[in-house]
């Protein structure tokens, strides 16, 4: 299938920069033994299989797949798939604009989604229907287009990481990982052991690769998220201390004063008085 970096560039380079259009959702249940004969859609189709396991068959390339995988067929792609066990798919057909389709000759793979927050939105868009025109049109439009975009970032992604060594390849997993479980990561063995790595091993080769230790990087990821709350909100700093993953407001204060010089509660005057000046 396709390099999703052609994606990619045809998505961002479109002339008129208009969101795709969400054209039809649908959640089916597949069983063994079902063929889905040769076919295409004049849209975008993504197919997220939820469970299951089978293949599909495009551009004389057979191609297996099993439960979290998502299929993305280009427009016009003739494509089939085969059921090797019951299954459930998600059907969701996007068409993008008209100066992009000639450029998607060929559809792409995405074998994890990782973010919880799009699997949602796949199942959401496929259980709802957008009435034609009008605001909630716009809505859909605007959803679908979110979810397809995010795909073909994650592809990408996994396309470059692949390129990479296997240590850079380390390093970045470890960045994805704490930038968005930063908040439940209760040690950097669980880092490690979602990596794949030793922790010791993984922590020479972040601090080799980034100049600075594996513990640094989490807490500057968890003190950047306590100066938005400190700034825009009033939780007490005891809720901050908690949402940003720290044990209790003291450990807290004590990690945020090192990295900052200052202490949370001095931020945060600072923080509210240049706030009240601007205004």
């Amino acid at each position: 299938m396709l390099n999703p970096a052609i994606w990619k560039t045809a998505l961002e380079q479109s002339s008129d920069r208009k969101s795709l259009i969400f054209v039809s959702g649908l959640i089916h249940s597949v069983q063994r033994g079902f063929n889905c004969g040769k076919h295409s859609h004049p849209a975008v189709e993504i197919v997220y299989h939820a469970t299951g396991r089978g293949e599909t068959r495009v551009a004389g390339q057979s191609l297996p797949f099993q439960a979290g995988n998502v299929v993305i067929y280009a427009p016009q792609e003739i494509h089939d798939q085969n059921m090797a066990s019951d299954g459930e798919d998600l059907c969701l057909q996007v068409a993008p604009p008209d100066s992009v389709c000639p450029k998607l000759d060929s559809g792409f793979f995405v074998t994890r989604i990782g973010q919880p927050w799009l699997i949602a939105e796949i199942q959401n868009l496929c259980r709802s229907r957008a009435q034609p025109g009008g605001l909630e049109q716009q809505i859909f439009d605007l959803r679908a287009s979110a979810v397809l975009l995010a795909l073909v970032d994650i592809a990408t992604k996994a396309s470059q990481e692949h390129a990479l060594p296997p240590s850079e390849r380390h390093v970045m997993k470890a960045e994805q990982f704490i930038g968005e479980h930063f908040a439940s990561i209760s040690s950097l063995r669980d880092v490690a052991e979602h990596v794949g790595v030793g922790h010791g091993h993984l922590r020479h080769l972040f601090s080799k690769a980034r100049g600075r230790s594996l513990v640094r990087h989490l807490n500057e990821i968890k003190v950047e998220r306590a100066k938005i709350l400190l700034t825009n909100s009033r939780l007490p700093l005891k809720q901050i201390a908690a949402t940003c993953g720290f044990k209790d407001e003291y450990y807290f204060s004590a990690v945020f004063r090192r990295m900052t010089n200052l202490s949370p509660g001095f931020y945060r005057s600072k923080g509210l008085a240049s706030f009240l000046r601007k205004e």
